[in-house]
């Protein structure tokens, strides 16, 4: 089939069940790809919904020394698109002179316990792969690298 005889729009109310499926296909086809716990596609569907929009949360947890002066932040975004409570930890910054000192390590502890308290089913950090501190911290709270390349667009 070419591509001029396929029309591209948006999904029309009555093909959420289709969706769905199609959803539910791609997921159960592309685990085998990834060392994590397989699921059924029964399983998938337990947990797979189709909606137009989505909503979450953001929370900003925030490291404070002994006068409650803040040393730096954790930003975790918590939000459901559809296929499972996800979490994405956005940002994660300590001030320069509170560096070394844990303050990252006690943020991501943190972080991570929200995280598995709130029953998110996937959870992502980005960093660069030259920042060594971030990434020793964020493998300390459980994150690996994972065999997926991500591909960006920025508007010029």
């Amino acid at each position: 089939m070419n591509g001029e005889s396929v029309q591209v729009g948006e999904m029309h109310p009555d093909e959420v069940a289709a969706v769905r499926d199609l959803l539910a296909d791609l997921t159960a086809e592309e685990q085998r790809h990834f060392d994590h716990p397989q699921e059924t596609r029964e399983e998938i569907l337990r947990r797979l919904h189709v909606s137009r929009t989505f909503s979450g949360e953001n929370h900003y947890l925030v490291a404070r020394d002994a006068d409650g002066v803040p040393l730096g932040l954790c930003w975790v975004a918590l939000f459901d698109p559809g296929n499972g409570l996800e979490a994405e930890i956005a940002e994660l910054y300590v001030r320069p002179e509170a560096r070394e000192r844990g303050v990252a390590t006690s943020l991501a502890t943190a972080a991570m316990e929200l995280i598995r308290s709130s029953g998110v089913t996937f959870a992502s950090v980005w960093t660069r792969g030259d920042n060594e501190a971030a990434l020793a911290v964020y493998r300390a709270a459980g994150f690996a690298p994972t065999e997926q390349t991500v591909l960006t667009w920025l508007p010029l």
